[in-house]
């Protein structure tokens, strides 16, 4: 019951694949192709510094270059499932943990991580059960990365929110610009 896979990213020669269930609270698998050949292997095993039971760590993931990040939408910092996410950077063959984000006005419930994306300097992270439009209606935050310090940007919210939108239940982001469902 690690659910290895229930996310998945890659970006050139480097793969990650959540395991939320993992028993340490979740955890996410960097994998490695070496060359032209075929073959991956097992880089690294991520795990966030300050985890705990039932974060689901791991439950989004997404790759770009020397970046990772992996959401745990169950942690508890802000509440009752306010979420967090955490970005990584890979130096040589070891993946260390750079930030650990939240959203500036976390609360309990939000599910910050639903879903989360990285491109360069960029992330997007979904909390599709935000209540800023209604119950439920989702937001995602943006955050940039300046030297090895990570700060939210913006907070998106649909311009006709309502109660159970689920905006950010899934993101994406590349250069200057993302997109947010809202299922």
């Amino acid at each position: 019951e690690d659910y290895l896979g229930a996310s998945v990213s890659i970006s050139g020669d480097y793969a990650i694949a959540g395991t939320p269930g993992d028993d340490s609270g979740g955890a996410a698998y960097i994998l490695y192709r070496s060359g032209g050949d075929q073959t991956w292997t097992l880089q690294d095993k991520i795990e966030a510094a300050d985890e705990a039971a039932g974060d689901i760590f791991g439950i989004s993931v997404s790759i770009s270059g020397d970046y990772a990040i992996v959401s745990a939408s169950g942690d508890d910092d802000a509440g009752n499932l306010s979420g967090s996410a955490y970005i990584f950077i890979r130096s040589g063959t070891n993946w260390t943990q750079q930030a650990k984000i939240v959203a500036s006005d976390a609360a309990a419930g939000d599910g910050f991580g639903s879903s989360v994306s990285i491109a360069g300097d960029y992330a997007i992270v979904g909390a599709n059960n935000d209540d800023d439009g209604g119950s439920d209606s989702g937001s995602a935050y943006i955050f940039i990365r300046s030297g090895t310090s990570w700060s939210q940007q913006e907070k998106l919210v649909a311009s006709d929110a309502a109660a159970e939108d689920d905006f950010g239940s899934s993101v994406s982001i590349s250069g200057d610009y993302a997109v947010v469902g809202a299922y």
